[in-house]
């Protein structure tokens, strides 16, 4: 076998192993494999094998039925390219889950903070005498429990990153 075939069935094989795939096109111009939002519809990629084989000099008439017998000479194993694929588009999901649980944590500490603040901003119209200190005593411990609001979910973010990290290690 030539390395022109070759080349012809690696292409073939990951256009048709990949053809089973759908991909969205983002408002922000990337592509994945889940859709962006509820209005999206996956691309046309019909097309795409035959438009590689054109800009790589290859014939336009391969058929189905000679793709598989070169196929079948070929080392590369179908169900291999397959899981290889699986296996991408999980790491991209795991890497996607952890960008949003970031930006959550992220969120998460100014909900807190913007909390706290609003807070301390109210405790400041406290008058100076007995009624005064406590209230200034019910807005801390107020302050408190948001603190520990706030650091609980953080905490769960932080878990739930560090287990995507981990199985993102072992992909």
């Amino acid at each position: 076998m030539d390395g022109k075939s070759l080349i012809v069935i690696l292409i073939m094989v990951s256009v048709s192993v990949s053809a089973s795939a759908e991909v969205y096109k983002c408002a922000d111009g990337k592509y994945q494999a889940d859709p962006c939002d509820d209005q999206s519809e996956p691309l046309d990629l019909s097309n795409v094998g035959s438009v590689v084989a054109q800009s790589r000099g290859y014939p336009e008439n391969l058929t189905n039925e000679t793709i598989d017998a070169r196929q079948q000479d070929s080392p590369v194993n179908a169900r291999d390219k397959k899981a290889e694929i699986a296996q991408y588009l999980r790491k991209q999901k795991i890497e996607r889950e952890i960008r949003n649980l970031e930006k959550e944590r992220t969120k998460a500490f100014k909900d807190r903070d913007d909390k706290i603040e609003q807070l301390r901003t109210t405790g400041k119209r406290a008058n100076n005498n007995l009624a005064g200190a406590t209230w200034q005593q019910s807005l801390a411990q107020e302050m408190t429990a948001v603190m520990q609001q706030g650091n609980t979910e953080v905490e769960s973010i932080d878990r739930q990153i560090s287990v995507l990290r981990s199985e993102l290690k072992q992909l």
